[in-house]
């Protein structure tokens, strides 16, 4: 694999035989926490206490520097998977879904790095780990869910799978106070429960194609089009004029509706989150059982997670290039919509304490965003009813079928 080649190793006199590692590691921790367009070969070089041109001497580039950071990060857990496989199949599904768990907390970054950063890769490297990444979901289904459920269809066993491998490499986004003892056990017992849990796909209603009018307004169509080409090029990949052009809007007729690109940035990121605080909204001045709000602000938030994906991505990857206030400011308003729903999961688990309640939020927020953003699970006709079964199962809560689901 070209890109991710590592030159010889210098002479054992002058440096140690595992420099090459400590760069890659001080490397991944730099990408995860700053972003790999905001780190230059300088700033890996001074946290790895070498010269820049020492690094060189290991990595072609960045970029291949980026590649051998996560394939690297991403072996460990295929080794694991691959030992279950040669394993008894006699070994309790519980007791996979551990070891799965253990490797990935040992690997928190690699989730980060792969959904945020690898469309930096070149499209080799960027097709071996896709490929890898498809390979490990696949790999679930025979090893953790079929033994348990060979009634569920095609479109079942896939989204099962991949909400499995978000559920376990969901610690990657948030903070917890929960002991590592504790965390594995949550998170066992989630993707467990995912694994039980009911299948919308017997009742589901096909979808009917529909024409989606595009609005008159210039505004909302520059923050459309921003969403789909900063998602699909990155913030950094596109200039103000390429939105404009996709609009028709060039010159100066494009800055009577937004200074600059990071405004199209915030516009696009603060619609996401005002209209989950309405979705909040309507939910606590609709739903009259307290054990049921739960329910609704996740049925609200699966549905337009669903249908603006590309605002959900956005809100992902893109949010180190917020100016540093409205970061700050979308951040504080996250945090507080995901207190009201630690808040109603209380209310309809009672057992549960804050910290447990804590996680499972936050747990099941990163398998929505990240399972609205899979096309392939995407196209099914009853994604959004089995994305809220799993969402369901993962906070432990229950809820009769409705007809639509």
């Amino acid at each position: 694999m070209k890109a991710a080649a590592v030159v010889a190793d210098d002479p054992p006199s002058r440096r140690p035989r595992d420099r090459g590692t400590q760069i890659a590691a001080k490397a991944s921790e730099l990408f995860a926490e700053r972003g790999y367009q905001s780190v230059k070969m300088e700033d890996i070089a001074e946290a790895a206490g070498i010269t820049p041109r020492a690094i060189y001497r290991h990595y072609q580039n960045k970029q291949a520097l980026l590649a051998h950071v996560v394939l690297r990060e991403q072996l460990p857990v295929i080794e694991v998977i691959e030992r279950i496989s040669k394993g008894s199949s006699d070994v309790p599904v519980e007791d996979k879904l551990a070891a799965l768990v253990e490797i990935s907390l040992d690997n928190r970054r690699l989730s980060v790095l792969w959904q945020r950063e690898a469309r930096h890769l070149d499209q080799e490297d960027f097709n071996l780990v896709r490929e890898r990444t498809k390979m490990l979901a696949n790999s679930y289904i025979p090893l953790m869910i079929l033994p348990e459920r060979s009634d569920l269809g095609r479109d079942a066993l896939q989204l099962r799978a991949w909400t499995i491998g978000s559920i376990v490499s969901s610690p990657a986004y948030f903070d917890f106070s929960l002991s590592r003892a504790q965390l594995v056990h949550e998170l066992v017992s989630a993707a467990h429960r995912v694994i039980l849990s009911h299948s919308a796909e017997a009742v589901s209603r096909p979808r009917t194609p529909e024409e989606r009018r595009a609005s008159g307004s210039r505004r909302e169509q520059l923050i459309a089009a921003a969403a789909s080409a900063f998602r699909r090029s990155g913030y950094a990949g596109v200039s103000i004029d390429d939105i404009g052009r996709e609009v028709g809007l060039v010159g100066p007729a494009l800055y009577r509706y937004f200074d600059n690109k990071a405004d199209i940035l915030v516009a696009a990121v603060t619609r996401l989150s005002e209209w989950r605080a309405l979705e909040t909204l309507r939910t606590l001045a609709n739903e009259p059982r307290s054990d049921r709000v739960i329910d609704r602000l996740i049925d609200g938030y699966v549905g337009l997670a669903a249908q603006f994906s590309d605002l959900v991505a956005l809100s992902l990857t893109e949010r180190l290039f917020l100016p540093a206030e409205s970061r700050e400011r979308l951040n504080r308003a996250q945090s507080e919509n995901l207190a009201e729903w630690q808040r109603w999961l209380m209310a309809a688990r009672p057992e549960l304490e804050a910290p447990r309640a804590a996680v499972l939020v936050n747990v099941t927020k990163t398998v929505i965003d990240d399972l609205v953003r899979n096309r392939r699970l995407q196209s099914s006709p009853s994604f959004e009813s089995e994305l809220r079964s799993v969402a369901y199962a993962t906070l432990g809560i229950t809820r009769e079928p409705t007809q639509d689901e």
